[in-house]
């Protein structure tokens, strides 16, 4: 049943790295791969996660990272929490690019 609510708040946070946490980013990530290596088409029901991305969004074109999670890291990509980060908004960006080649207002 669909009522527009968030089953976890956490789903919404951007991380990096996943280690083995869910979030909408990675969700959607995982969508795109899947429809490119079978060529299926973007399905609309994610039309409100890639909303939430685009949303998200920072003036500079960039996304920031919102939490990075504990343990062992050879080195670190970013500033932190609360600062643009690479990864999210290389994640963001393909994700951003597959949806609208995919899907037409």
């Amino acid at each position: 049943m669909r009522n527009g609510e968030t089953a976890n708040e956490r789903f919404l946070l951007f991380t990096h790295p996943d280690r083995w946490f869910y979030s909408i980013l990675r969700g959607l990530a995982y969508f795109r791969d899947a429809s490119v290596l079978d060529g299926t088409p973007a399905d609309p029901r994610l039309a409100d996660a890639v909303a939430l991305v685009r949303s998200r969004r920072r003036g500079d074109g960039r996304w920031n990272l919102d939490w990075r999670p504990e343990g062992r890291t050879w080195f670190h990509m970013d500033d932190g929490p609360g600062r643009p980060s690479r990864w999210i908004t290389l994640d963001a960006l393909r994700v951003l690019a597959w949806w609208d080649a995919h899907v037409t207002p």
